[in-house]
């Protein structure tokens, strides 16, 4: 397995005044936790879950590896069993933070929203500089309807961390659903590194709040801008059959 050859590469230098000390229990679950992230930043999901099984052979308990395996188990499409997994670290670690975190992210792609708000919301009290908790949050707060509670939150993690694309597009998208277009437009802007593609996500807002012909403008543009626009093209020709009487 992969995470075995690491550690085992580790081992084998235990000298090493760079690497670190495995024979540490603490530094060795840090080293296997940043390995099992890595993995699932990468969507190693199947690789993740077997390295927790070899973990939970060898005794490792932790809630870091619960969230984990919950998040392994909804990357691999199987979310009811991480939602019964992260319930259960909710429930015995009610103060992580991650935990919390987690559960809203799995709760809002099953449909569960209002159940995905209160989790979130739980997560950001526990976790109130944490950037990715709070663009989550704001994303789920729009998916409920509560576009101007969305505004807020996410203006708050792009404070946290002013570099996000992903919370500068949504915020556009919450300033869309508040009619705020011109804001919106400029937010997209600040997200995309080319005008046609502020466009198209403009009109993937406006199209997303009901305002069908601010959405048609906005694709035209976008490929008036990038005559190939590989999205703006098939959106515009979705949008225009939809709109065909």
């Amino acid at each position: 397995m992969i995470w075995v050859a690491l550690l085992s590469v580790a081992l084998a230098t235990p000298l090493a005044k760079a690497g670190p000390d495995l024979s540490d229990a603490r530094v060795r679950l840090a080293t296997q936790l940043d390995v099992l992230d890595t993995m699932l930043e990468n969507g190693m999901a199947e690789q993740a879950l077997a390295m927790i099984g070899e973990m939970n052979k060898q005794g490792a308990k932790d809630a870091r590896i619960d969230i984990a395996k919950g998040r392994a188990m909804h990357q691999r499409g199987l979310h009811h069993d991480a939602e019964r997994v992260l319930r259960v670290v909710t429930k015995r670690y009610p103060g992580q933070a991650d935990g919390w975190a987690q559960l809203g992210v799995v709760l809002a792609d099953g449909g569960q929203v209002d159940e995905a708000v209160t989790s979130l919301k739980r997560a950001a009290r526990l976790a109130p500089r944490d950037a990715d908790i709070a663009n989550n949050l704001g994303f789920v707060l729009l998916a409920q309807g509560d576009a101007a509670g969305a505004a807020e939150v996410l203006r708050e993690a792009l404070q946290l961390e002013p570099a996000s694309t992903r919370t500068r597009n949504n915020l556009g998208f919450a300033l869309v659903r508040l009619d705020r277009y011109d804001e919106a437009m400029e937010t997209f802007r600040a997200a995309a590194g080319e005008e046609s593609d502020a466009r198209y996500n403009f009109g993937a807002a406006c199209e997303a709040a009901g305002d069908r012909a601010a959405a048609i403008t906005a694709y035209e543009r976008a490929i008036s801008i990038a005559p190939g626009h590989p999205r703006a093209i098939p959106a515009l020709s979705r949008i225009l059959k939809e709109t065909s009487p």
